[in-house]
């Protein structure tokens, strides 16, 4: 008795905005079949999964998994990825889509200019003291991984802030599960939003 033949079939993803490429490999072979997700941002990481494989669920209240996350102003690079981190902490709490402008705004506050880059406590101090599109940031602590709302990656290419839920990090309006970067995790933090306790009440 002959085995049935093996057969591979690859799906390659580019976003052209972000730069992050996404190739997914299904192998079947006999009865088993094996998914091979591969995602690059710096260098690369392949990671074999069961194609059975679900979803982590999002602890953010107002912004699940799957929801249309913010891309925010990136033309250059990885300049503005701490406001756009932020920006998608906020809208994770309190269901508030900043603009392109007030990331921006909150960018040049944070005491960045062009593709400078601001740090993550120069950001977070300037979300609280100015706000960011009619929210204000009260504050923020480290965090161990299952409450955290912000992680700061590594990459052979430099640093990468990026909002965080379920194990999975949301980054230029994708979602990555940390598994499939080849990063390594700097720090972590929790932020606490004025409003945020009625607004997840409601």
């Amino acid at each position: 008795m002959t085995s049935a033949p093996s057969k591979t079939t690859t799906v390659k993803t580019v976003n052209n905005k972000t730069g992050i490429t996404t190739s997914t490999s299904t192998s079947t072979s006999g009865g088993s079949t094996t998914t091979t997700k591969t995602t690059t941002i710096g260098t690369a990481k392949t990671v074999s999964t069961p194609s059975t494989a679900t979803k982590a669920t999002a602890t953010l209240p107002h912004a699940a998994l799957g929801s249309k996350w913010i891309s925010g102003p990136n033309d250059g690079g990885w300049a503005l990825c701490a406001p756009v981190a932020v920006a998608n902490a906020c809208l994770g709490a309190l269901g508030v889509t900043a603009s392109n402008a007030a990331i921006e705004r909150l960018y040049a506050r944070a005491g960045g200019s062009g593709t400078s880059g601001v740090s993550l406590g120069s950001t977070f101090g300037a979300a609280r003291q100015h706000g960011l599109y009619g929210c204000r940031l009260k504050g923020w602590r480290r965090a161990a991984l299952d409450d955290a709302d912000i992680v700061l990656l590594k990459f052979a290419k430099g640093c990468h802030a990026a909002a965080f839920a379920g194990m999975t990090v949301i980054t230029w309006g994708d979602e990555i599960p940390l598994a499939e970067l080849d990063a390594t995790i700097i720090d972590a933090w929790s932020l606490t939003w004025h409003g945020q306790e009625e607004v997840t009440r409601g």
